[in-house]
């Protein structure tokens, strides 16, 4: 692997995986009062310190055993900073907080060198304001091989903003209630950079599935022979004899990229504990040109309840070139040396070219594992579509007289063994093999068409428990709908109830399951809907859990003009997720919406389903790159701050921004107000943090694993449990990955006792 592909701090090795972030600081105003104190011009020594990064072994050993008091001193330095210009420097002592502390300004040159050792961190903390997080490279640090995102809080540099997380702690409790409420009281920090080429969609998985084979072995190197953030030469063996992660519960990223120019995609996986990366070979990246969402494999030996070392990958685009797609499996993937690759929806030839088998050239983007025949068999349903372009031999528009888009909600079948060995129940192909599903023998899979309509995204519940149905309800981005669709599940599943939910959403997109209401934890109920497969790829509700809103995005295409309405769009997102939804008629741009789920027997049937505008005023960002079915916002999610959601009664609710080359986190709005009669409160939320990348941003992922834990034993630790906010920026080949923190200092109790 590029060992240069992942960056975090900046590093005293240049074959470093993780390079420390770095803040862009603007100090030279602050070394001038340092000046002022000292004759020997400590301002000097910090500038050389933080620039040397060939340190003598002598400090490397009294360093190792002093992280912690480096944290200490680290977060005393970046505050001391920027207080220094408001403090008294003639006084011998400071207040704050309750709390006496020696003027730093009158600290020795030695004690500012030790200071100086720790970068600084892009760390700021969410209030009750909408908090604008620009994201721009560092040129410099970009030629030096350094990390180079460089982050800027509501138009200012990290160090001068109130939501700085350092300055924050120098705040009293009445300042922190005056500018931050109780559940938005959050912080975040700009952890890593991911480099990859055309980073699209970003999903996070379980470790124990798709790349097993790629697990480290056991009794390998801790760190590979690293040495990354700022770790020392004798820290790899003191890591090695640590517990690690275990399979099951271990995350695993796996990033799908594309390019118009390129015959071939990118496929990439992380592992999120040990920080490898690996790929899949050139093969399989020729034959899957347009990778989109990819999921993992059940196994059907253990009934679903474990995974293979597998991949199911969707793909296509309505690319001319690349509108012939398909669904893949991918078993040992990233194994160099027992990788390999089939198409489920057709037969591929030498050169990994699928061949048309009559069906025309469909791509697809979602597809779910489920039993649909009541056998236990669990076969596959998928969303395709099409976009015709040319002309057929006849003269005539596939898709309809004008070649309009076309949606088809598909089941492909799981074939069946041939037989059982009547001793140990194995399932035996014709030959007495063992069976496999997806050998050549036994694929293409027999594909049957459901019903017309449903093109990309859908979610599936059961809106029923007490009949033999499933609901699968479906954004329609060409069919401009919300539809909902019940599949009798059976020998011959077949669609028995349709209807339309919403005709006036616009090209819907993204369409999720969600708990508004928290009531994902009440028991199972004949009336309660429940989920089967929420929609997203963010897993906050699982199979058999209770949901009350179905989350819809409106991917529309309206542009913004110029930097001064780009500013007024993220006032606009801001303004109307704030706003009394009902009482808002107006919806200008793409927007979110929030469906209740009507209660009662059948009442999904009969009747409307109430829809709230949650976020309105999305734009386009008028570039090149953005030329091509340009529309915002992209995919929806909703997740949790913490891994253990006992705290949060409502989640947060993450967008990907697509072409409006942002994201945004909305946070619920809990106080108290006079809302109009009929206005569900469930839906208020506000806009608590909009990340502008200034790339596409085409999904998000949330993951709870520590990012390359074992490196936090340096003394950047992250706080466990807390959620990664991985951000893929197209254009700029990098996954940007934010971490998420309490806001409260992580170093408290060290603190208390300097």
């Amino acid at each position: 692997m590029d060992a240069s592909r992942i960056k975090g701090p900046a590093s005293d090795d240049s074959h470093n995986h993780f390079e420390r972030k770095e803040v862009a600081s603007e100090r030279e105003h602050k070394h001038n009062h340092l000046e002022e104190e000292s004759d020997s011009s400590p301002s000097d020594t910090i500038e050389s310190e933080i620039g040397d990064t060939d340190e003598s072994g002598e400090a490397q050993k009294k360093e190792e055993g002093s992280f912690s008091q480096f944290a200490v001193v680290n977060d005393l330095v970046s505050a001391s900073e920027r207080v220094l210009d408001n403090l008294d420097t003639t006084s011998a002592t400071f207040a704050t907080r309750n709390k006496s502390y020696s003027s730093l300004a009158r600290l020795s040159k030695a004690h500012h060198s030790m200071m100086a050792q720790n970068v600084r961190r892009q760390r700021f903390v969410t209030g009750k304001y909408p908090l604008y997080v620009s994201v721009q490279q560092n040129p410099t640090k970009k030629w030096l091989g350094q990390a180079e995102s460089q982050i800027y809080l509501n138009g200012t540099s990290i160090e001068k903003s109130l939501a700085s997380y350092d300055a924050f702690h120098w705040l009293d409790d009445k300042e922190r209630r005056e500018l931050h409420g109780d559940y938005e009281f959050l912080s975040l920090e700009l952890l890593a950079e991911i480099h990859v080429k055309k980073p699209g969609y970003v999903n996070i998985l379980p470790k124990g599935g798709a790349g097993m084979s790629l697990a480290k072995p056991k009794g390998d190197d801790g760190v590979f022979g690293w040495k990354s953030w700022k770790m020392r030469d004798n820290l790899a063996s003191r890591i090695d004899g640590e517990a690690s992660t275990s399979e099951e519960d271990g995350e695993r990223l796996w990033v799908t990229g594309f390019s118009l120019a390129k015959p071939r995609g990118e496929l990439h996986t992380m592992d999120v504990e040990s920080g490898t990366i690996s790929s899949v070979n050139d093969r399989t990246a020729k034959a899957i040109q347009w990778p989109n969402e990819v999921a993992s494999i059940p196994s059907q030996s253990s009934g679903g309840s474990e995974l293979e070392d597998a991949l199911l990958v969707t793909d296509g685009f309505l690319v001319p070139g690349k509108d012939r797609g398909g669904l893949y499996v991918v078993r040992n993937p990233g194994n160099a040396m027992s990788e390999w690759r089939v198409c489920l929806t057709g037969v591929t030839n030498l050169q990994d070219e699928l061949i048309r088998t009559g069906e025309g050239d469909w791509f697809y983007h979602r597809a779910v594992w489920m039993d649909l025949t009541g056998d236990g068999r669990l076969s596959i349903l998928a969303a395709r579509a099409k976009l015709p372009l040319l002309k057929s031999n006849n003269g005539a528009q596939e898709g309809g007289a004008k070649g309009k888009g076309r949606g088809q909600l598909v089941w492909l079948e799981r074939p069946m063994p041939h037989s059982f060995d009547v001793k140990t129940g194995t399932p035996l192909d014709v030959d007495g093999t063992v069976f496999d599903p997806f050998s050549a023998r036994n694929t293409p899979w027999k594909l049957r068409v459901l019903d017309e309509g449903p093109d990309v995204m859908f979610s599936v519940a059961d809106l029923d428990p007490s009949d033999d149905t499933v609901e699968v309800v479906a954004s329609q981005f060409f069919g401009k709908k919300l539809s909902l669709h019940s599949l009798r599940v059976g020998p011959e599943p077949k669609v028995v109830f349709r209807r339309t939910i919403d005709d006036r959403c616009g090209s819907a997109f993204s369409s999720i399951l969600a708990d508004l209401d928290g009531l994902a934890s009440l028991k199972p109920s004949d009336v309660r809907p429940t989920v089967v497969d929420s929609g997203s790829t963010v897993v906050s509700l699982k199979e058999g859990d209770a949901f009350s809103h179905l989350l819809v995005t409106s991917h529309e295409c309206s542009y913004a003009e110029s930097s001064d309405q780009v500013s007024a769009n993220s006032d606009a997102v801001a303004e109307a997720a704030a706003t009394s939804h009902d009482a808002q008629t107006k919806i200008d741009g793409g927007s979110l919406f929030g469906y209740r789920i009507p209660v009662g027997k059948g009442a999904w049937k009969t009747k409307p389903w109430p829809r709230s505008v949650i976020a309105t005023g999305f734009k386009v960002e008028g570039q090149i790159s953005n030329m091509i079915n340009p529309g915002a916002p992209g995919f929806c999610y909703t997740f949790f701050p913490h891994r253990s959601d006992k705290k949060w009664h409502r989640p947060l609710i993450g967008l990907a921004g697509d072409c409006a080359e942002s994201a945004y986190i909305l946070r619920p709005i809990e106080e108290p107000s006079n809302d109009a009669k009929g206005t569900d409160r469930s839906t208020k939320y506000a806009l608590m943090t909009e990340i502008k990348c200034g790339s596409t941003v085409g999904s998000l992922a949330i993951g709870y694993e520590d990012l390359y834990s074992a490196a936090q034993q340096s003394g950047y630790s992250q706080q466990s449990g807390y959620a990664k906010i991985y951000v893929p920026c197209y254009e700029e080949d990098k996954v940007l990955v934010f971490s998420m923190g309490s806001g409260e200092d992580e170093y408290a109790e060290e603190d208390d006792g300097w």
